[in-house]
């Protein structure tokens, strides 16, 4: 049996075409649903369907671009072009260490070799040199823990444990889709975690800060969500027409709408570092607003209703703009950072 070979048969079982099916057993229990895994003995009967797709996309290096297209060679030559053209390699760039997260993980080169003079450490398994997932993030999550705890000492160790888990997951997706599939990705631990560079950290922390606006604005003008949203249509539209200064977090929000546009150049293209871009970006722009314009983006001390409610209701939009995009990236948002 070849590694060619495998992986036709896994082709046609992914496309229906292989007339044989897996058992399959419970990996784990989740809320949403059990997580399944294929077994070596009888299995379970009562599984969902897996197999059988309209279209296939292998996830996997550029590097093996040529065994993708032996893959859709075979589907040709046994009488399935319609298999081959449901195949798609989703190809990208090797995945790499930065020098000082090599270090820090235990695969440092040695100093007078070649691959110390390279600009990354070249993740190999042939070399011996491989970093698991559930390693990596234990990583990150420790780093996440104690820069959270530091910010908020009066954080129970639980809450400082599972806000750190999703801003660890945030930083190592997110950097992983930031770059273009067509250029190598060196994970950066300091990067990847950083608060304030172009990093899922950072754009949490915008979703963040504007939940506390509406903490404190229910707390203080007794305003909650559900009111601001049900309210605008029957206000004054002169705030919408400028009338009351710039038009900065109008654009805003016109920036936040394309947000379904995004989503269907990723889907034509394949490249999800237009969406991380995206997010990131409008993430940018909503901080620089809120920043030079305190006493606007806090909007508690606007003394007129409509422009505060309006206002209110911009920053609803974004937020929930923003959640979106990183919900598509699998990131959560924690409570506080």
């Amino acid at each position: 049996m070849t590694y060619v070979g495998k992986d036709i048969a896994y082709q046609f079982w992914k496309l229906g075409l292989l007339g044989r099916d897996f058992a399959y057993r419970v990996f784990s229990g989740r809320p949403q649903g059990p997580l399944w895994a294929t077994s070596s003995q009888d299995g379970v009967s009562t599984h969902p369907p897996f197999g059988g797709a309209s279209y296939v996309y292998n996830v996997i290096d550029v590097r093996q671009s040529y065994l993708q297209k032996l893959l859709k060679q075979a589907l040709i030559a046994v009488g399935h072009p319609e298999g081959a053209d449901r195949s798609h390699h989703f190809s990208y760039e090797m995945v790499a260490l930065s020098h000082a997260t090599a270090r820090e993980l235990g695969f440092a080169p040695a100093p007078d070799s070649e691959d110390a003079k390279r600009p990354f450490v070249e993740v190999s398994g042939r070399k011996g040199l491989g970093v698991k997932a559930d390693d990596l993030l234990d990583v990150v999550i420790e780093k996440a823990a104690a820069e959270v705890a530091k910010r908020n000492p009066e954080l129970p160790p639980n809450d400082v444990q599972r806000t750190a888990q999703m801003i660890g997951v945030a930083a190592v997706r997110y950097f992983l889709i930031k770059f273009s599939r067509g250029k190598v990705i060196a994970f950066d631990l300091e990067e990847a975690l950083s608060f304030e560079g172009e990093s899922g950290p950072y754009i949490q922390y915008a979703i963040v800060r504007a939940n506390k606006i509406f903490q404190n604005l229910q707390q203080r003008a007794g305003l909650d969500e559900a009111s601001v949203i049900a309210s605008v249509s029957t206000l004054s539209s002169a705030e919408l027409l400028g009338d009351n200064g710039g038009h900065e977090l109008w654009n805003l929000v016109l920036e936040a709408a394309r947000l379904d546009e995004v989503v269907e150049q990723i889907v034509r293209t394949l490249e999800f570092s237009v969406l991380a871009k995206y997010a990131f970006s409008l993430a940018q722009s909503f901080n620089g607003w809120y920043n030079l314009h305190p006493s606007r983006s806090s909007i508690l001390n606007e003394t007129r209703d409509d422009v505060r409610r309006w206002r209110a209701a911009a920053i609803i939009y974004l937020r929930d703009q923003l959640t979106r995009a990183l919900d598509l990236m699998g990131v959560g948002i924690p409570q506080r950072m």
